[in-house]
């Protein structure tokens, strides 16, 4: 199917070779009960995010072009369909700042270097019917300098679980398969300031990807134990 020109929304539909044999066959009580969609015309290079006008002139290229008439030939047409894809959800949402990225600190007079309820990442995959409810994840620190993760929640974290990449040149890496981890803030100075990461991480049936920046700031608690 196909729009009739830019300014309607009527639709022009053809039936293809095999949908006409369906129609013609005696009694049949032929039924539309799925269609896809798909945006084969749309070159998405032509979004345009520096048009002098705004944001609402991205697309202003995209939406003059004109739109391809009915075809059923499946060689040319329904090449790019549209599809929901799964999403990952339930990142730490108490903790992320307007730049979604996790905010923890570090001082060495603290101990322990974390809060465990406040560090606990359980995500869930959203979208496709639920079929990925309860997927598990990989878990990958860019950076295991910055912060270390670990399974499970509350006192009985694991840390000494997962694989380390990245030996021979002392940037460590580490990713976890898991439901859920927790994260632990690791040691840096005042001279510092801060350190940043990212952990990514990806559903193991679905595909989908989330990529949590993560900052840790050193905080002077010095007040707080007295000195």
């Amino acid at each position: 199917m196909g729009f009739i020109n830019n300014t309607s929304y009527i639709l022009n539909a053809v039936l293809t070779k095999k949908g006409r044999e369906y129609l013609a066959r005696p009694g049949s009580n032929f039924s539309i009960t799925k269609f896809a969609l798909s945006d084969d015309e749309i070159d998405y290079t032509l979004w345009n995010h520096a048009h002098p006008k705004g944001n609402d002139y991205y697309g202003a290229v995209l939406e003059s072009t004109p739109m391809l008439e009915p075809n059923v030939d499946p060689e040319v047409v329904m090449k790019y369909k549209l599809i929901n894809l799964p999403d990952i959800e339930n990142i730490t949402p108490t903790y992320l700042n307007r730049t979604n990225a996790l905010e923890t600190g570090y001082n060495p007079e603290s101990d322990p270097q974390w809060t465990f309820n406040d560090h606990y990442i359980n995500p869930d995959t959203a979208g496709s019917g639920g079929v990925f409810d309860g997927e598990k994840y990989s878990f990958l620190v860019l950076n295991q300098n910055v912060v270390d993760i670990g399974t499970g929640q509350g006192k009985n974290v694991n840390f000494d679980v997962g694989a380390i990449y990245g030996e021979e040149t002392g940037r460590l890496s580490k990713k976890i398969v898991s439901n859920d981890v927790t994260i632990r803030t690791q040691a840096i100075t005042a001279a510092m300031g801060y350190r940043e990461t990212s952990i990514i991480i990806t559903g193991q049936q679905s595909g989908a990807v989330y990529v949590l920046p993560v900052r840790v700031n050193y905080k002077d608690l010095s007040y707080d134990i007295g000195t």
